[in-house]
Parts: C-alpha cells; sequence; structure tokens
C-alpha cells in the first residue's frame, strides 16, 4: 500500500531551511526512495539536505543513508557521473555501427533521454508552482500513474448503516441553481488527486463520457486516462444507504462516491460549502480500461485536509481582497498574542483563519523608520512578518491601501491549550500577475458561520 504525502506536507518538507544543497546522486537516492513509498517520483532538483533528511525520515528512511556508498563525496560523484555518460556514449555508438538501422535507434535513444529530461524539467516546474510557493497554475508535470486496480464490489455504493444517536439532517428545499457559484477547495493551492473514489465500476457511462469530453480515448481493449477534470462534490442527505454519502460528480453524472470514512470527514466543511449556496469543486484524475464485459476504472480526486478546506471565521468587514493562496510565512511574536488566538484554536488543533495583513513602521534606535508587515485576526494585532518576509509583501499593501482595500490572507493556525503558532499563505509581490491587479477587488467567499451540522438539500438520485 502506498503512502500518501499531501501538498501540505511536502510545503513543510521542502520548507527553506538554509542547509547546504544535495548533490546529484543524493537527489536520485531520494526520487527513487519516494518513488518506492509513494508510486510517484517527483523532480526534486533544488534539493537540501535538510530537505532530503525531512523526507526519508517521511518515507521510513535513515537520513544516514545520504551520505553512504559515497555519496555526497564530490570526487566520487564525478568519478560516477564520469562513468555513467562513458557507458552511455559505448551503448549508443554499439547501436549505431551495429546494423543499417543502428543510426535511428541510437538517435531514438538519445531521444528518449532528451524527452526524459524535458519531462523532468516540467515536474520541477509544477513543483515550483504548487509546492515550493510560486503562483499556482495547471499543472503541467507528468504524474506517474497510480497503480491500476479495479474497484473492489463491494465499493459500488455506500452502504446502509445505523447511526445510533445521531439526530437525523432535515432536508430544506433545494435553492441553488446551475448559476451557484464554484468553492474551490484548494483555494489556490495545487490540485493533485490524492483521495480514492469507491464504487466507480457501478457508473462505467459516466465515466466513458467524462473521458470522451477530455479527448481521451476510449476503445476496447486499452486504456484511457485523463487529469485535471473539474468535478464536484456533493452531499447526499437522503441517500437510503448513508446519510453521511458525498458523490463525485461530473456534469451532474455520478462518477463515484467517496469512502465511508472519508465521507465522515468530509462531511462538515462540504455541507458548509453546499449550505452558503456554492458548489464544493476540485479537479480528478480518472483511468478506465474497457474490457468488454467489464469497465475496470479509478477515480481520484484531490482534496485538502478537511480542516484545511473552508476557513473558521468570517472576513472582517469592510472592502476586502483576498491574496492569492502562496508559501508557507512564519509569523512572528504570535506567542505575545496568545490570549487571542488560543480562542480560535480548534478542537482538533489544526484549524484556517483569514487573517488581515496591514503596513506598520518600527522606529529603529538611529531614528529610522522601517516598515514591516502586521497581521490582524479579527481586527486584533496577533503577530508581525520578518524584515526579509515582510519586504516581499510590502509593495503589495502599498497598492492595496492605495485603492481603499484591505489585504487578506489564508493562515494555518495549529496549537492547543498551552501554545499556538500561525503560518501564513500569501503570494508574494513578485508572484502576483498584472490581470490579477487590474481586477478587483477579490472577495474571499462568503460562507456560513461555522457550525456541527447543516441543512443541505436532497440530491440522491437529482
Amino acid at each position: 500500500m502506498h503512502q500518501i504525502i499531501s501538498d501540505e506536507a511536502w510545503r513543510d518538507l521542502l520548507a527553506a531551511d538554509g542547509t547546504a544543497a544535495a548533490s546529484k546522486f543524493q537527489r536520485d537516492f531520494v526520487r527513487a526512495a519516494v518513488a518506492r513509498a509513494t508510486g510517484k517520483r517527483p523532480s526534486l532538483r533544488h534539493l537540501t539536505l535538510g530537505q532530503a533528511a525531512r523526507i526519508l525520515e517521511r518515507v521510513g528512511q535513515s537520513p544516514a543513508k545520504l551520505t553512504r556508498g559515497g555519496r555526497g563525496v564530490p570526487a566520487l560523484e564525478k568519478t560516477g557521473t564520469i562513468a555513467q555518460w562513458t557507458l552511455f556514449g559505448m551503448l549508443v555508438l554499439m547501436v549505431t555501427v551495429s546494423s543499417p538501422a543502428g543510426f535511428l535507434l541510437g538517435a531514438g535513444i538519445v531521444g528518449l533521454m532528451f524527452l526524459l529530461r524535458k519531462r523532468r524539467r516540467d515536474r520541477q516546474a509544477w513543483e515550483d508552482a504548487n509546492w515550493a510557493g510560486s503562483p499556482v497554475s495547471a499543472a503541467q508535470g507528468i504524474a506517474v500513474p497510480d497503480a491500476r486496480i479495479e474497484a473492489p464490489g463491494n465499493h459500488a455504493v455506500p452502504q446502509l448503516a445505523a447511526f445510533e444517536g445521531q439526530a437525523p439532517i432535515l432536508p430544506v428545499a433545494r435553492a441553488a441553481s446551475p448559476g451557484r457559484g464554484r468553492y474551490q477547495v484548494s483555494l489556490g493551492r495545487s490540485e493533485w488527486p490524492n483521495v480514492e473514489v469507491v464504487g466507480e465500476h457501478a457508473y462505467g457511462k459516466a465515466i466513458k463520457s467524462a473521458l470522451r469530453a477530455s479527448k481521451a480515448p476510449v476503445a476496447v481493449g486499452r486504456d484511457s486516462e485523463c487529469e485535471g477534470v473539474q468535478i464536484e462534490l456533493v452531499a447526499e442527505p437522503d441517500n437510503p444507504y448513508d446519510m453521511n454519502a458525498i458523490s463525485v460528480r461530473w456534469r451532474n453524472q455520478v462518477l463515484g462516491y467517496l469512502s465511508r470514512e472519508d465521507a465522515i470527514r468530509y462531511a462538515q466543511p462540504i455541507r458548509r460549502i453546499i449550505a452558503s449556496g456554492l458548489i464544493a469543486a476540485t479537479t480528478a484524475r480518472i483511468w478506465a480500461y474497457d474490457g468488454v464485459e467489464r469497465l475496470q476504472a479509478r477515480v481520484t480526486v484531490a482534496l485538502p485536509e478537511p480542516e484545511l478546506i473552508a476557513p473558521l471565521n468570517e472576513a472582517p468587514t469592510g472592502v476586502n481582497t483576498l491574496v492569492p493562496w502562496g508559501s508557507a510565512i512564519q509569523v512572528l511574536k504570535e506567542e505575545d498574542h496568545f490570549d487571542i488566538l488560543c480562542n480560535h484554536v480548534p478542537p482538533g488543533g489544526v484549524g484556517l483563519l483569514l487573517v488581515s495583513l496591514h503596513r506598520a513602521n518600527r522606529i529603529l534606535k538611529n531614528g529610522v523608520e522601517r516598515p514591516f508587515v502586521e497581521v490582524r485576526l479579527d481586527g486584533e494585532r496577533v503577530g508581525e512578518l520578518s524584515n526579509i518576509t515582510s519586504a516581499h509583501l510590502l509593495p503589495l499593501l502599498e497598492h492595496t491601501e492605495t485603492i481603499g482595500e484591505t489585504a487578506l490572507a489564508y493562515a494555518k493556525i495549529s496549537g492547543s491549550a498551552l501554545a499556538a503558532q500561525l503560518v501564513l499563505h500569501a503570494a508574494k509581490a513578485t508572484e502576483i500577475s498584472n490581470d490579477w491587479l487590474s481586477v478587483g477587488p477579490h472577495f474571499p467567499p462568503k460562507l456560513l458561520p461555522r457550525a456541527t451540522e447543516y441543512d443541505v438539500p436532497p440530491a440522491y438520485g437529482i
């Protein structure tokens, strides 16, 4: 069973740490370890030794292996690299002179090598955009296909279960219309398909339609796949098999369901989005093999952890604009404001908040003013950013304040009754596009206040 490392986890693993860059052989060793553990091979071209050690620990390997077998020794690695290229050159030469068609075969080998290098560069560009905090764009990297397995037969539809002591949720009239706004649950983060859908083989017709619409060939005896398919998550309180059921739909056609366990985990944020009159949207990867008698299919959807889908608080009053999601930025001096933060730490210890960013000035001993970024929660100061990090955001705040807007950003809060910390996720000024600046303000989605239960309209069979 492969591990699943979420994008949030990757951003933590690849956080800047100031350690020396890992060597080529060390990077390749870490990539191979990740591939064995997860089934996916990242690029990791910019890997440092500290990041490499964290990743190895995450996949159950000893960081000490980074220096075994001569890894990290410049002279040995240089010799190994020369040996690799020498053997490769000899192989191409032998193939080229072995037969009249050898030249074409040798050219094909060289072309394949360059194609693989291009795929890795593309993958690195995706990682830079989604794991290192660059502006988020559609994933262009080459994803290593997941293991192609057939959905177990007992996962066709959610199973009937009793919920003792749980009051039923009364459905309300279906007020939503096709024109409802979409709430992208990623909030601007990468959309990597990481959550398995169950029961796909019961919805072969819809899966084939989605594949064809994505220009993926569908033919008997061959497999098809597509990524980045826009799907919706629909809560079905009237589902006769499971009142917590959440269906995965493409153009209102069911492709499958979240598993029973995942449906319970994601029920609160998904129902909150739907009850607020919005569509819970994300992307999916679809793979299928048409075996004539039966369609084998696998659908995976991109979902952050449930507590990081919707903010715990509401946006402050006034004209606000939501800054795009960016790399993790540690908020400083939050320990000085624990009396405020402790009231926002959720029972699970981790949650998402909407905070506002403001320009402030600090007077140095020599009388010089130094600007920095102050972080506020519901209008109260809860910390600040370092001088270096502030410099990346101050131009953006100058712009928003000039046009009368308050900059908002998402922040991850984690802690307990003893301590709490804030990690800001905001794009830097250099990562903001001119299109984003020219079209605004960018209001945050309007959600109902956080609650234990929400009334959502019936959706089973609709």
